[in-house]
């Protein structure tokens, strides 16, 4: 008997998803609609590799948050702190980990920004907003200028570079504070419209909403063109240039944008500690930066944030809680409490040499590989079931 040569042979293949040619369709399957489409996509977000690990730290970050804007002035002041710090470490994890460019030169744009806050406060700006704005664009136009010995110079070259524009803008703040503001450039209280944003929880969340938003904008915009292209400069620039990526416009636009959002941080430091002092942006502030980004996890804006809370906050930890139990168990900490800086800078070069050599993706690399073993884990366990049955 003769088999039609209209029927279809049968086939072990999968069946296609949503979005994928389907046998002999030319065009894709539509996703799926309505509610369910959105159960879909919405589960698919989830269960990506790395989603859990994001969603966990983000739930504990914004738990954290809410926990310090009521536990007392004390843990408030640290929370401001924090985001302070956050705020500097996600500009600086738009150049170092977005871009695949090396500087040391936050501590100057950090300067730059209380500076330039400083200066229009005393000649009569009383606008925050203007004053944030101005902070910002003075650090974008320093940046592209800082931004040029990179399109020249790689690697240990460029990172010497950036730490010339440390010690000038080190030495110009000094000259400029030693002549017309000995005592630093003192700002006025924080205030939008009626309200006080000088101290306190009205501070704190405002710190944070400036925080929230330039993450937000900062993932906006990786999303786009400009983070592909920052992307293509970081794994190289020699690939880069032959897909037709402008290496000199995206790579000066990295150092534009990283050197105004830390300008912002330099600016709300000004403003929560009262005024602009240049022994405040020196160059230990700015390997501090970089061991933040580095312990967190430098690939990525979340490990920024983690790094600048674990940094910011572990100096607090160590002078309070770590010195009241030694002293309760007899324990001699004054060595430690005498020479506070000197022992977190160490502590911190320690802490950073270990991920160099150890975990260079900082700890979002090691909850990530936590979560790959679960994930394997899981599947083995689902592996003996269905074996068992």
């Amino acid at each position: 008997m003769e088999t039609s040569s209209t029927e279809t042979p049968a086939t072990d293949a999968a069946p296609p998803l949503a979005g994928e040619p389907g046998p002999g369709r030319s065009e894709p399957l539509p996703a799926p609609t309505g509610r369910h489409g959105l159960v879909a996509r919405a589960r698919a977000t989830v269960t990506r590799p790395g989603a859990p690990t994001h969603l966990l730290v983000g739930a504990l970050l914004v738990a954290a948050a809410f926990w310090a804007a009521g536990a007392g002035p004390y843990v408030n002041l640290i929370g401001q702190s924090c985001a302070i710090f956050a705020i500097a470490a996600i500009g600086q994890s738009i150049l170092v980990g977005g871009a695949g460019q090396v500087a040391l030169s936050g501590g100057a744009f950090m300067a730059i920004g209380a500076f330039t806050a400083g200066i229009l406060a005393n000649y009569g700006v009383e606008s925050f907003p203007v004053i944030l704005l101005g902070s910002a664009a003075v650090g974008w136009i320093v940046g592209i200028v800082s931004g040029l010995p990179g399109l020249r110079f790689k690697g240990l070259y460029l990172l010497l570079s950036s730490m010339a524009l440390q010690f000038i803008v080190t030495s110009l703040t000094r000259q400029y504070q030693g002549e017309y503001h000995p005592a630093g450039l003192v700002l006025p209280p924080l205030q939008i419209g009626s309200t006080d944003f000088s101290f306190g929880t009205n501070l704190y969340w405002l710190l944070i909403g400036i925080a929230v938003a330039i993450y937000l904008l900062t993932a906006l915009v990786e999303r786009t063109g400009v983070g592909l292209a920052w992307k293509a400069l970081k794994e190289s620039e020699v690939a880069a240039a032959m897909s037709g990526v402008d290496v000199v416009r995206w790579k000066l636009y990295a150092f534009a944008a990283s050197g105004a959002v830390t300008a912002v941080a330099g600016c709300m430091f000004a403003y929560w500690v009262g005024r602009a002092d240049y022994e405040s942006y020196t160059l230990t502030l700015t390997i501090t930066l970089v061991t933040m980004i580095f312990i967190g996890g430098v690939s990525s804006r979340l490990g920024a944030v983690i790094g600048a809370v674990i940094i910011t906050v572990l100096p607090y930890i160590l002078q309070n809680e770590v010195a009241t139990w030694a002293f309760e168990s007899g324990i001699n900490f004054d060595w430690y409490l005498n020479n506070v800086s000197t022992v977190n800078a160490g502590l911190f070069s320690l802490l950073f040499l270990l991920v160099i050599l150890f975990e260079p993706d900082g700890i979002e690399g090691l909850l990530r590989k936590a979560e790959a073993r679960l994930r394997s884990l899981g599947r083995a366990v689902r592996g003996g079931r269905r074996a068992a049955r």
